[in-house]
């Protein structure tokens, strides 16, 4: 036997290893099917494998004229803080902001470096049925996007408000069993010498840096834990995006897009839930949905007396954003959000000084007791700095016999009868209004932070304590 082997030479040694190398890659691509398959199942679970591709949105085209888009555009480097306020913000109108990433390194972010940097690392592309997150190796959906993503209906979305986590361990973990512990091993030397740490995270966070205009984010006071999410990394190709939507808690966002093409719509604060955000077919709730069935109906003029649409009578806006470009949602506008090509982005949620009353009245509905924080770390702090807070913590005292604002998710609460009541507030005389020492907001124990209509506390320790509950009724019954 030797002998045959010998005489076969190096040409018998090389056939073995391009077979061996051929049957690993083949095999590694049905591990990447498999756990696709599973991500797609678990994200919606309501669509059948088979109909990820079924009306072939992908041979539409999206794509919107620039002279559309009338958004007023300003310079970050000739505008000051203040005059942003004065013009924008305080009036509740979106805007987009130019020059305002051109000194971050993520400015430079690319699939490329993403790939190199942080392909080991989990990102969140989703929730299952039970609300636990649905996670997807960078790798994997890069793949994706170059490949199943280009023909999907609404392709897979990185919205990762953990993106700064370094999620390496786990993924190392959980793929064990696929591959040997050499390569692993490898794998990981390999990331530890391209990857900064910071922190215990992955370093994205430091590529970054919040605009001088939204700096002021009052909910930090409240502390990390209590506090919603409120920032997140958003990366997909064409046609994945979000729905129509207003965001929690009446907090105005900016959203830096960094790499490609998004299409907004907006409508102001007040606009009847029903006529933005129908039921809608195949995807509900889904960006690609309403830019096919919903919007077509914004551009008819329906009457001879009107040569307006139907979205100018509603006050829509809409915005074609580039690359580098920053857009500023005001608090109460309802925007949905399709992406035109690869985008790779970074938004916030914020409460600040200028939106600080109308985001306690939401706050203090939907989240009572981190309403209730918010109030008394800003009577605390106007204590402190009454030059800075004094002003924004007065006019919320005067908001406690205020009727509650009902949640901005809604997308039908207004804002509008709110900005005229803050304008009042803002001229009374402030000393003769309220008592010159506040006393604390107090919310009582059984009062819950609740998010849905029946009661349900929605906040992080209380789903985690029904889940464990849950858990040990099935294992009490025999159920797993």
């Amino acid at each position: 036997m030797a002998m045959v082997s010998s005489a076969l030479g190096p040409d018998a040694s090389k056939s073995r290893k391009r077979s061996s190398s051929r049957s690993y890659k083949e095999s590694k691509s049905s591990r990447y099917e498999r756990k696709l398959k599973k991500i797609k199942l678990k994200v919606r679970s309501e669509i059948d494998l088979f109909d990820w591709q079924k009306w072939r949105f992908h041979e539409r085209d999206y794509w919107i004229s620039p002279f559309v888009d009338v958004v007023p555009r300003i310079d970050y480097r000739k505008m000051s803080k203040s005059e942003f306020i004065d013009k924008y913000e305080a009036k509740n109108v979106p805007v987009v902001i130019t020059h305002a990433t051109d000194h971050w390194k993520a400015a430079n972010w690319s699939e490329e470096y993403l790939l190199e940097q942080y392909g080991s690392h989990l990102f969140k592309v989703g929730e299952d049925d039970d609300e636990n997150n649905v996670y997807m190796k960078m790798k994997h959906f890069l793949h994706y996007c170059k490949h199943e993503g280009k023909r999907d209906d609404s392709p897979l979305y990185i919205f990762d408000s953990g993106f700064y986590k370094d999620r390496r361990k786990r993924a190392q973990t959980s793929s064990s069993n696929d591959e040997d512990d050499d390569n692993l091993a490898r794998k990981k030397q390999k990331a530890d010498s391209n990857t900064k740490s910071t922190s215990g995270g992955n370093g994205l966070m430091n590529e970054y840096q919040v605009p001088s205009y939204f700096a002021d984010d009052l909910f930090r006071w409240t502390g990390e834990r209590r506090r919603p999410p409120y920032r997140w990394l958003v990366m997909g190709g064409a046609r994945s995006g979000t729905g129509i939507h207003t965001d929690p808690l009446g907090t105005s966002a900016w959203n830096a897009l960094l790499k490609g093409h998004k299409r907004w719509c907006l409508f102001p604060p007040g606009t009847p839930k029903h006529i933005i955000d129908p039921p809608m077919k195949p995807y509900d709730h889904e960006g690609v949905s309403w830019f096919t069935k919903v919007f077509p109906k914004f551009q008819v003029r329906d009457d001879l007396t009107d040569n307006r649409t139907l979205g100018e009578k509603l006050g829509m806006v809409e915005v074609l954003q580039r690359p580098g470009e920053t857009i500023f949602v005001p608090g109460g506008w309802a925007h949905v959000v399709i992406n035109l090509d690869m985008t790779i982005a970074v938004t916030q949620n914020f409460c600040s000084l200028t939106n600080a009353e109308y985001v306690y009245l939401c706050t203090r509905h939907s989240r009572p007791k981190l309403g209730a924080k918010l109030f008394n770390k800003i009577q605390k702090l106007g204590e402190l700095y009454p030059k800075e807070f004094g002003d924004t913590a007065a006019k919320l005292r005067t908001l406690i016999c205020v009727p509650q604002i009902p949640p901005s998710s809604s997308g039908s609460s207004s804002s509008s009868s709110s900005s005229s009541s803050f304008t009042s507030s803002s001229d009374m005389d402030l000393s003769l209004a309220v008592p010159a020492r506040p006393k604390k907001l107090v919310v009582s124990s059984t009062e819950s932070e609740t998010d849905l209509s029946d009661g349900t506390c929605m906040c992080h320790k209380c789903k985690r304590r029904r889940k464990k509950q849950e858990r040990k009724r099935m294992l009490k019954n025999g159920l797993v």
